[in-house]
């Protein structure tokens, strides 16, 4: 039997907690890896073209009617943040940055 490499391994752990509900800390915690390593390979596997757009960001529109359901952005590091304001108000603030 060949033994799968640390980057097969490591994607392979990525991959199993992209599709977990689970925070990374959690996920890491769960299955003994560290945080700050985990990160890594993260960042690594969204370089290596696992599907997500270039430069991480993604079209949002900002047309759905005010006060709908609140936006939800999660970072590839875990952090998720909830925002109940307008999506209009969102994408100003996004260009503001």
């Amino acid at each position: 039997m060949i033994a799968n490499t640390k980057t097969e391994t490591m994607f392979a752990l990525v991959e199993q907690w992209k599709s977990s509900e689970s925070t990374q800390k959690q996920f890491c915690a769960d299955h003994d890896v560290k945080v700050g390593t985990f990160a890594y390979w993260v960042a690594k596997h969204k370089r290596a073209g696992s599907g997500d757009p270039a430069g991480g960001f993604v079209n949002v529109d900002v047309s759905g009617p005010a006060g709908s359901d609140p936006v939800r952005i999660t970072y590839p590091n875990g952090v998720v943040v909830h925002c109940l304001a307008e999506p209009a108000l969102i994408g100003q603030l996004i260009r503001l940055v």
